[in-house]
């Protein structure tokens, strides 16, 4: 009778430990993610009649082996490709962003050699002014009258872009000009001054170094010259002198923004020959004296389809100079304009991005309000590599 409960205690303590090691068996099986039609580990098995007795107390207490999680084994390479992803989302996400940002600031940027680019821009411009007339007699005021003025001008520019080399575009503008004056009551419209530009990248791209773009144009007088016409009735599309530029820029990108920044001076050509009547005098010559101006902001790209842009930029003019048929000579005061410009651009297609820009003017020469709209444009044959 004792023997058959000793022999009793030795079984369940055998089928414990069976227990417990198919338990183990089990998660290790789980961990590893064996697949659901492999085969069960076996519950239990007959133990040996030859097998030394265990008593109850002494069972040796069975210890799970510890077990790697399923995702230790590919911790590195995930991480490595974890990283690796990360640097091409940030390429990608600078390219971009330098895509969008040199779609609308162009003096910014090249085209490979070989490619043609063609842009169509529309930019409208609301000048308000306040004219005082007055008549003095005998040392009083004898009239007085205050004249609200305002201009709005629309001009339409076709601008041609070609790279000459991988370092140097060429580039020409045709701009068609529309304009209405409120006082005169008139309007004009046709083609303004065309113009023709270089952009030169002296310098290869390094790490660490800032790229450099130096700038020049030259602008014609095929406008209808304010010095030609007739002052008091007709209106001008063109500035009525020859003009040449040269400027720099360069750019930054620091994640996630682009920040640039460039600087610029322009010489007009003298006028004579104008005979051009103003009150009692005729202008016989006009000397457009010295203009330059400086820029800087940044552009930031909210995602793949659209980005901001934000910027300052202050023109000014000096030295120049009028000259009448009598040898009388005027010198206007130096004017200053500076305007604060917000762009949005928009990626409407892979290949194509729109821009639109909202500039304000803070300071009495500058336009009260600017509004512009720039897109590339889709014509077969253009904005393609032409030759090697």
């Amino acid at each position: 009778m004792m023997r058959a409960q000793w022999m009793n205690k030795t079984l369940l303590a055998v089928s414990i430990q069976i227990f417990m090691v198919g338990g183990v068996y089990a998660a290790d099986v789980k961990a590893q993610d064996v697949p659901a039609t492999s085969e069960p580990a076996t519950a239990f098995t007959e133990p040996d009649p030859n097998a030394t007795a265990v008593q109850p107390g002494d069972a040796p207490a069975i210890e799970p082996a510890p077990v790697a999680p399923a995702h230790a084994a590919s911790a590195q390479p995930a991480s490595a490709a974890e990283a690796l992803q990360k640097q091409e989302g940030d390429a990608t996400q600078e390219s971009n962003l330098q895509e969008v940002f040199t779609s609308n600031e162009r003096q910014y940027s090249l085209i490979k050699r070989g490619e043609i680019s063609t842009y169509y821009d529309i930019d409208y411009t609301y000048y308000r002014d306040s004219q005082l007339n007055l008549a003095i007699q005998d040392g009083s005021v004898a009239q007085l009258r205050v004249d609200e003025d305002a201009t709005h001008t629309l001009t339409n520019t076709f601008t041609l872009q070609y790279g000459l080399r991988d370092n140097l575009t060429l580039s020409t503008s045709l701009p068609f000009v529309a304009k209405s004056d409120n006082l005169k009551d008139t309007t004009t419209a046709g083609l303004g001054d065309i113009s023709f530009g270089a952009r030169w990248e002296p310098f290869p791209l390094k790490a660490g170094r800032l790229p450099l773009i130096l700038f020049g144009n030259i602008s014609t007088k095929t406008g209808d010259s304010p010095y030609e016409v007739n002052p008091t009735k007709d209106l001008s599309t063109g500035k009525g002198y020859y003009s040449a530029g040269i400027g720099a820029s360069t750019r930054k990108y620091i994640d996630p923004v682009v920040l640039f920044a460039s600087v610029s001076a322009n010489y007009g050509f003298k006028e004579t020959g104008l005979n051009q009547v103003r009150g009692t005098r005729i202008i016989d010559e006009f000397d457009p004296g010295i203009s330059g101006g400086f820029a800087f902001g940044f552009a930031y790209s909210f995602n793949y389809d659209v980005s901001l842009t934000m910027s300052y930029q202050q023109s000014f003019n000096t030295e120049s100079e009028f000259t009448y048929n009598t040898g009388e000579t005027y010198k206007p005061a130096d004017q200053t304009s500076a305007t604060f410009s917000i762009a949005l651009g928009v990626r409407v297609s892979p290949d194509t991005i729109v821009n639109g820009t909202l500039g304000i003017g803070l300071t009495e020469d500058a336009p009260d309000v600017s509004l512009g709209l720039s897109f590339p444009l889709d014509i077969i044959g253009f904005a393609k590599k032409i030759r090697n």
